[in-house]
């Protein structure tokens, strides 16, 4: 049975209103003018920022990088207080029931903003016309985007096969351990 995207869309709405807003901010710190910003609806696309196009290709990357940066780290340290609890307690049934609940309601929110921090197809194909097939930006450059260019792709066509879903529980579970290391 495939799932339709809008009805993940709609399950995972926090995740969509998150990465629409990391690309308006963007915009906003590129200066960049936005026209018209649809944070969430329930048809294709989900939801959408319309801005003036830009040759600049940092600010191209930014804005279109955006979602990814901001929804991986907020997902992950809104899931952060579940995962300690998980792997403190080993299981979330030793909790208390309004702490079983908050921690339900903090794993859902940094899994839905985890599964909508890959940028769109789009995204990927402005990047690849304003950096990779630029002449006047440098080879170095060039290879230092180029994967986060790849990793666009093929967190796109991935989402067939649920890549993003994967995505999202590696780090909604794994994310917060590397963070409690460093923390």
């Amino acid at each position: 049975m495939i799932i339709p995207g809008i009805l993940i869309a709609v399950l995972t709405f926090p995740g969509v209103i998150v990465h629409e807003l990391s690309h308006q901010l963007f915009c906003r710190i590129c200066r960049i003018p936005v026209y018209e910003v649809k944070y969430f609806q329930i048809a294709n696309p989900c939801g959408y920022v319309l801005h003036e196009a830009t040759d600049d290709p940092a600010k191209n990357f930014l804005i279109s990088m955006g979602p990814f940066f901001i929804n991986s780290i907020a997902g992950m340290l809104i899931a952060l207080p579940a995962a300690i609890d998980f792997i403190y307690f080993g299981s979330l049934q030793t909790l208390q029931p309004v702490n079983l609940l908050l921690n339900l309601l903090l794993a859902w929110l940094g899994f839905s903003i985890l599964m909508h921090a890959f940028p769109s197809k789009g995204d990927a194909e402005s990047l690849t016309q304003t950096i990779l097939k630029n002449p006047s930006i440098s080879m170095p450059t060039k290879v230092i985007v180029a994967p986060f260019i790849g990793l666009v792709y093929v967190g796109s066509f991935g989402s067939i096969i649920w890549l993003d879903a994967v995505y999202a529980a590696a780090m909604a579970a794994v994310g917060p351990m590397l963070l409690m290391l460093f923390l």
